[in-house]
Formats: structure tokens, C-alpha cells, sequence
């Protein structure tokens, strides 16, 4: 649910006043609730497909640049030995930092906060190196997405705060 993270992204916005209203920041595009509806399906399909070490899902909701650096991590991670297993994905807090337009690419970043059952376990043994395998932790990461005029949002960038 898209509430507001004051404090959190570079154009901060106040929480929502009501329910059904979008949160709030520097929209120059116009979105809707479908587009963050959208954002909030893809911190799960995205999330989940990368504990799935699913290429071909993350690479259909990603742009390029961000596949190669997920596709880095995973890689990262096979050396090392260990899989990152991800799962009950749920968003807490959603704030609109603000959404543009560049030529024909609509961007929008948005400052989540997210719980999920994350842990990193041994290919080999399947113990957990570090995580939890039964209990959600929360993070909070500004995600940015890209869409071409008449496409389906992706994922284009993830900054920790």
C-alpha cells in the first residue's frame, strides 16, 4: 500500500490524506493508481523471480541496465557459493519522489519500504549463510522505473538507502 516515507527520496512527499489517494511528490507525467498499483506488483514478481534465480522473468521486468546488474548478483552469488531464497514480498510504505518525462521514456522512483522472508543459504547444504529463512526483515530501497511511450513499466534502477 502506497503510503507516504516522509524523509525518504530525493523530493520527499507528505503521507496521504486518504486511502484512495495517490501519494504524493513531483509528478510531472500524471500516473495513476494502475501505475502504482503496477510498481507494487513488480517489488513482488521482481523480488520473488530473483530469489528464483529466474532469469527470464527478471529480464521481462527489467530494462538492460538494470538485468545486467541483478545478472551481476546472481552470478556474484553462484561463485560464492550460496542463493539468495526470497519470498512473502509485501509492501508496507510507497512514496512518490517524483516522475518525468525524457523524450519518449516516462520514469517514475518511488521510495519503498517492503517486508520479506530473505536468506542466503548454501548451494550445497542449503543452511542459511545469513537471513532468516522463517521471519521477515524490512527493507527500504528507492526503485526507479522506465516505461516507452505505450509499454509496460520496468524496472530500471535500485538504490539502498
Amino acid at each position: 500500500m502506497f503510503n507516504g516515507l516522509a524523509g525518504l527520496g530525493s523530493s520527499p512527499a507528505p503521507a496521504r490524506q486518504a486511502a484512495s489517494a495517490p501519494p504524493r511528490g513531483i509528478d510531472e507525467i500524471g500516473l495513476a493508481r494502475d501505475d502504482f498499483d503496477t510498481f507494487e506488483r513488480l517489488l513482488d514478481e521482481i523480488q520473488s523471480a530473483y530469489g528464483r534465480e529466474d532469469y527470464a522473468a527478471l529480464r521481462s521486468r527489467t530494462t538492460p541496465e538494470a538485468m545486467s546488474y541483478l545478472a551481476e548478483e546472481l552470478g556474484e552469488n553462484a561463485t560464492r557459493g550460496v542463493r539468495n531464497s526470497v519470498s512473502d514480498v509485501r509492501l508496507l510504505q510507497g512514496n512518490l519522489a517524483e516522475a518525468w518525462r525524457e523524450d519518449n521514456t516516462e520514469y517514475a522512483t518511488l521510495a519503498m519500504r517492503y517486508s520479506s522472508v530473505d536468506a542466503t543459504l548454501d548451494r550445497a547444504s542449503g543452511k542459511v549463510v545469513e537471513g532468516d529463512t522463517k521471519n521477515a526483515t524490512e527493507a527500504t530501497e528507492v526503485w526507479t522505473f522506465a516505461r516507452r511511450a505505450g509499454a509496460d513499466w520496468k524496472l530500471s534502477a535500485i538504490q539502498s538507502t
